[in-house]
């Protein structure tokens, strides 16, 4: 198991201080009602300190102390607020419900017993009309070796993700293999093989 605090204990961001591709992709526009986003497994806040620049409330949950204390770092250097706390997201009561208008989940792998308990605080964390956006690793990124888990069981299939999918309230806009080119610090560099997601929570259910 990855020690993540002794991994990111070092003055670089190991996965650069600009945010993936996928999420400037999806959110380019300035947020006019400062919308409520959750990101899990949020490392040390390149992501998070590029949404709370477009004006969206930012909230991130990780395991790792020494990653949130980087991501206050990270936000302090660019001038912006984001509220970082310290939480497993493959525990339940985790996140509160109906909440959030948008979750994400960037690279944010965990073991496959937590798989289905991390879909479902995106989901279910959500308002009605709310939209979560992941990016991970497919199973062949282990092919490439160009970052990400060595442990096939961390890594996604899309037959996968809809299994863990089909029992939420949501609409299916984007699930998408593909291979695309990632430069994020010396850990996440070169061709890869992820898994893209976009998702609609519909209604409230029990989860």
């Amino acid at each position: 198991m990855t020690n993540w605090n002794e991994k990111f204990d070092s003055e670089s961001y190991i996965y650069g201080k600009e945010a993936n591709l996928f999420i400037k992709n999806n959110f380019q526009k300035q947020s006019q009602n400062s919308e409520k986003i959750l990101l899990l497994a949020e490392g040390e806040g390149r992501n998070a300190i590029y949404l709370a620049k477009l004006g969206y409330d930012v909230t991130t949950f990780d395991t790792s102390q020494t990653g949130i204390h980087k991501q206050y770092q990270l936000a302090s250097e660019k001038n912006v607020k984001i509220k970082a706390n310290y939480g497993d997201i493959t525990k339940s009561n985790l996140v509160p419900q109906s909440y959030f208008d948008y979750s994400i989940n960037i690279f944010g792998h965990v073991f496959k017993e937590g798989k289905q308990k991390m879909f479902t605080n995106l989901i279910q964390s959500l308002v009605i009309g709310g939209h979560s956006f992941f990016e991970f690793y497919s199973k062949e990124q282990l092919l490439y070796d160009t970052g990400g888990p060595k442990d096939e069981t961390m890594l996604y299939s899309i037959d996968e993700i809809k299994s863990y999918l089909k029992h939420l309230p949501i609409k299916i806009h984007k699930l998408e293999q593909k291979e695309v080119y990632r430069n994020e610090g010396i850990n996440h560099t070169g061709r890869c093989s992820v898994i893209q997601g976009h998702i609609e929570k519909i209604q409230n259910s029990h989860f």
